[in-house]
């Protein structure tokens, strides 16, 4: 009874300082797109960063790699971070400075709307626009899944699954409906200092529980000791390891929320100093979770397939005092939400921009504002209905939709660095891929055809071939539209070298 007093009391205080951080982001947000959507381009480096790394910090690394790491041991680690640490920073830069610069310059805020404009095709904004959503909803759905779990773990089942989930989104949609970019990114840096700080303390504690790191590592030995050894794990074969993490590490940019944020940035320089703070937290937070999954294969074991996810929430639930385990239902809950306000208002901003603008061109601002409030909403809840099924476990979903975001990469890179490159095979680039990573999560198409990677790898190089074989085959008709996209670039460098000379002048 002590423990479920202590959870209620300490998300009560969790709740009601999201809603004050909402209410008032929700009287200072203006009702225009400029300031709701992207609160006026205004986000200096630290609200950017914790913007960027909240945004990206889901149910997947609390959950769904906790549960990876209760099955295959500390390989797990290095199975997600692998890439992660240098190449998500560097598309971060790669995609967002050039991104940046145009969004400045003419108004964007989403790949739709941009890439639309660089190859003057509505095809393009159109496909772009259904696949993010496509693969944005089980993403979505994955957060309301992590709530609910956590919820119903730690209340010791006080709180049922469906209402946990039900009070998560519900917290969410209130304060992003109402301040828009603003509000979520001052939950975000809330929540990230949350859950980096108290998570460290959370972990600790556990170990303390289990009688220490040595009395920890000696079970391991003991009862576990495949759990060691990366070799021991089926699922960290080196071709799945390369797969998962060359995913993992380059699908981040293209999210959407995460995209958006970048094109938030007050200035490119918050982007080039994000990328220097973003792979230090990253190492903790993932270390984070893969200790308590791997403590947890010893101290809680018999748990298969969807369990595992729970591994967490029952780890703190078995081992911690009643106010620990308040404090690491805070963390889960940060975790999760962090993540799913900045979704919801992604979508949002998405429907609203690329297909509402688009073809009702003489909706007025405040209007399209309280519009894309609707469409807020009608996405949290169909991701709650969604969510009540629970379809699969939380590391699948996430596979799926990394892998779907991760095939766009190359078009967007293709956009902003070759300017040859055409419309149409831009458009090829886009739909074949997709369709058969598909064929191959169906089990349409043989498995032997991927040769043993995760089908995401042969069909990021098939859209990689398709932009290169398209652009000499069909070569683009039309350069003017790339042009104005480049001389933006050529401005900028030039503007960049004068100033460097500038510097190297007066500093001598």
């Amino acid at each position: 009874m002590m423990r479920e007093t202590a959870v209620f009391i300490f998300i009560g205080i969790y709740f009601c300082i999201l809603l004050l951080l909402g209410w008032i982001g929700t009287r200072i947000t203006l009702a225009t797109r400029e300031d709701y959507f992207l609160a006026s381009r205004s986000l200096n480096t630290f609200h950017l960063f914790m913007a960027l790394f909240a945004s990206n910090i889901t149910s997947f690394t609390i959950i769904g790699h906790a549960g990876l790491s209760y099955h295959v041991g500390y390989g797990a680690y290095g199975y997600v971070i692998g890439w992660s640490l240098f190449a998500t920073p560097f598309t971060y830069y790669l995609i967002g400075y050039r991104s940046w610069l145009l969004g400045k310059k003419y108004g964007y805020s989403t790949q739709p709307q941009l890439f639309s404009s660089r190859w003057n095709s509505q095809t393009v904004g159109a496909l772009l626009l259904v696949l993010l959503l496509y693969y944005t909803i089980p993403y979505l759905v994955l957060g309301i899944i992590g709530g609910g779990i956590a919820m119903f773990a730690m209340t010791g089942g006080a709180v049922p699954y469906w209402l946990g989930s039900l009070l998560i989104l519900s917290v969410s949609v209130f304060y992003t409906m109402g301040a828009g970019l603003r509000g979520t990114a001052w939950t975000d840096i809330f929540q990230g200092v949350l859950f980096m700080v108290v998570s460290v303390f959370v972990l600790l504690a556990v170990a303390e529980s289990l009688g220490g790191f040595d009395v920890i590592t000696a079970r391991i030995l003991a009862d576990k000791p495949h759990l060691l050894e990366r070799a021991q794990a089926p699922e960290l074969n080196p071709k799945t390891w390369f797969s998962f993490s060359f995913v993992n590490s380059i699908a981040v940019v293209v999210f959407p929320q995460m995209y958006i944020r970048i094109m938030a940035a007050k200035n490119t320089a918050s982007m080039k100093k994000v990328t220097l703070f973003y792979p230090a937290c990253f190492m903790v937070i993932f270390g984070i979770s893969t200790l308590l999954g791997v403590w947890g294969a010893v101290s809680i074991p018999g748990l298969e397939g969807k369990a595992s996810d729970d591994i967490v929430p029952l780890l703190l639930e078995q081992h911690l005092s009643p106010i620990w385990v308040a404090l690491g239902l805070l963390v889960i809950l940060a975790v999760i939400k962090s993540s799913l306000d900045s979704q919801l208002l992604s979508v949002s901003h998405m429907v609203t921009e690329d297909f509402l603008l688009r073809y009702f061109k003489n909706i007025k601002e405040k209007k399209a504002v309280f519009i894309s409030k609707i469409v807020l909403l009608i996405f949290a809840v169909t991701a709650y209905v969604g969510a009540l099924f629970r379809p699969s476990a939380v590391l699948s979903i996430a596979a799926f939709a990394f892998s779907g975001f991760s095939l766009l990469l190359p078009v967007m890179i293709a956009g902003l660095y070759w300017k040859k490159c055409s419309k149409y095979a831009a458009i090829t680039a886009i739909v074949m891929p997709s369709l058969f990573l598909h064929l191959w999560y169906l089990n349409i198409l043989p498995s032997w055809t991927t040769f043993g990677l995760m089908p995401v790898v042969p069909a990021f190089f098939l859209a990689v071939f398709l932009l290169v074989a398209g652009t000499y085959l069909m070569p683009a008709q039309q350069e003017k539209d790339a042009n104005r996209f480049f001389d933006v670039f050529a401005r900028a460098f030039q503007e960049k070298q004068t100033l460097e000379k500038e510097i190297n002048v007066h500093s001598r």
